[in-house]
């Protein structure tokens, strides 16, 4: 009998290549799989009720997170805080209770969440030692060194060290107790990083280095020194809320926040029956330059360079982008930002065809470098389901965006997700970092044959943790000038 499969696998990836300018859809990558551990939300099946019940997960911060005397000179401490960061499961990856608690909670954290992940694509997480899968993973902030050294001062050992203080075992520890042999890298570019982190591993993947990759990022507010100085710069919201696109907006909220994304090129992941959750069709990022500017504050004209670099990549019309998960801190970048956005996105755009954009962070605050792929599984999720949940705080649009040019739309209100006539819906992931690094990736949903609702492969039975508490390292509350 004829075998066709290999024939029916090209005629679905090439689905995404009618009508975007691609030839072949060889250089598309496949999000199979998703874990994460955010405000709320623990996996994307919670996240997205979240997401669509137009609910916020900022509050207090737990009264065991920070001593009482560390708190930010403005008051008390509000912001986006994960539910169990102390909880692991050493044993079962090989890792003494000693090590664990040296080891960055967000080193402990991953690795949870990447197991979670790559379940979640139906693979057996135990069977991937040996392959050429890659990790790119995202982090700025190491909280848990300071800490540490603070609380064993006189008395660190190797494990500290490695554990605490080293940034590369985000990375390395995933690539080693799940045996891969791809690239391993941890990559800082501040608030963009985890979004930088899915750029590089898409590159990775389409380039043939790696078969799979995981790109992940994480984030925990662990120490008050950050958000001391955050706060002196003006930029953290006063009342506490990411105001996205708003005229009140006043700053951003700091969160807690780890996500993974599992991704394979399209037309292998078909070829193997991966459950493809949605397609990122191209990517780009770019840095502002020496720009008449401080390094730290955005470039209008950076911005719209990764915006539209992402779209030749992909082969897409920005005219055509019905949703934009944006950057969307809720300060004064915001019209930067929006600016940028507008510059490209109108191009080619009918007149009247809107386009939605919001932001993850007004649900769960800003878990910097994780952010990104905070909004990227959003946008995945939006692409699933074929629908924009609300974002929220917009009650009076900023003064500082020309609205009308694109035009723009906050959406208050769980809207259906635009789609242009006759193609696929389009969107967008839209990230950029203090330190000048601008990503954009450009999606579009699954090919319908291989969509987790026509049927998802079976995975193992999902993992029953056996969760230890190590508890945060006793030091001294911080004081400022210290």
């Amino acid at each position: 009998m004829h075998d066709d499969t290999g024939e029916l696998d090209q005629e679905l990836a090439s689905e995404h290549a009618r009508g975007r300018g691609r030839e072949d859809a060889t250089t598309a990558v496949a999000v199979i799989g998703i874990g994460c551990r955010l405000p709320g939300a623990h996996g994307p099946e919670q996240l997205w009720e979240l997401l669509r019940a137009g609910r916020d997960a900022v509050g207090p911060a737990p009264e065991d997170r920070f001593p009482a005397d560390a708190r930010p000179p403005s008051g008390g401490l509000r912001g986006g805080f994960v539910d169990g960061w102390d909880l692991f499961d050493a044993g079962f990856f090989g890792i003494t209770d000693e090590e664990a608690d040296a080891m960055d909670p967000q080193q402990r954290l991953l690795l949870l969440t990447a197991w979670e992940a790559l379940q979640d694509s139906g693979a057996d997480p135990r069977a991937v030692a040996g392959s050429r899968t890659a990790v790119f993973a995202g982090q700025s902030h190491a909280d848990h060194w300071d800490r540490l050294r603070a609380a064993r001062a006189g008395s660190l050992d190797l494990d500290c060290l490695v554990g605490g203080q080293q940034r590369s075992m985000l990375s390395g520890r995933l690539s080693h107790h799940l045996g891969l042999h791809g690239p391993s890298v941890t990559l800082d570019c501040a608030q963009a990083s985890s979004l930088a982190a899915v750029h590089l591993a898409c590159l990775s993947l389409r380039s043939g280095e790696s078969r799979t990759a995981l790109a992940c990022g994480a984030n925990l507010v662990l120490d008050t020194a950050v958000t001391e100085v955050f706060d002196g710069a003006g930029v953290l919201s006063g009342e506490g809320r990411c105001r996205f696109g708003d005229a009140a907006a006043d700053g951003f909220v700091r969160s807690d926040g780890v996500g993974v994304v599992v991704l394979k090129r399209l037309d292998r992941a078909l070829a193997d029956g991966d459950p493809v959750r949605a397609v990122i069709l191209g990517s780009a990022m770019s840095h502002d330059g020496a720009d008449e500017k401080r390094i730290t504050d955005p470039s209008p004209a950076g911005q719209a360079r990764a915006v539209r670099w992402a779209h030749e990549d992909a082969g897409t019309r920005p005219g055509d982008v019905g949703y934009v998960e944006a950057h969307g801190t809720g300060t004064r970048i915001d019209a930067v930002e929006l600016a940028a956005l507008t510059e490209v996105l109108a191009e080619g755009r009918p007149a009247g065809r809107s386009c939605l954009v919001g932001s993850v962070k007004s649900n769960i605050g800003h878990c910097e470098a994780a952010a990104g792929v905070a909004g990227l599984i959003k946008t995945v999720l939006c692409l699933e389901h074929g629908e924009v949940p609300p974002s929220l705080h917009f009650e009076n649009p900023n003064p500082r965006v020309d609205w009308e040019r694109l035009p723009l739309v906050v959406p208050t209100s769980l809207r259906p997700l635009p789609a242009p006539p006759g193609l696929p819906a389009l969107a967008a992931v839209n990230g950029q970092g203090m330190s000048g690094t601008n990503v954009h990736l450009v999606l579009g949903p699954a090919p319908r044959a291989s969509r987790p609702s026509a049927g998802r492969p079976a995975g193992p039975p999902a993992r029953t943790w056996q969760l230890r508490r190590h508890a945060f390292p006793a030091a001294p509350a911080f004081r400022p000038g210290r």
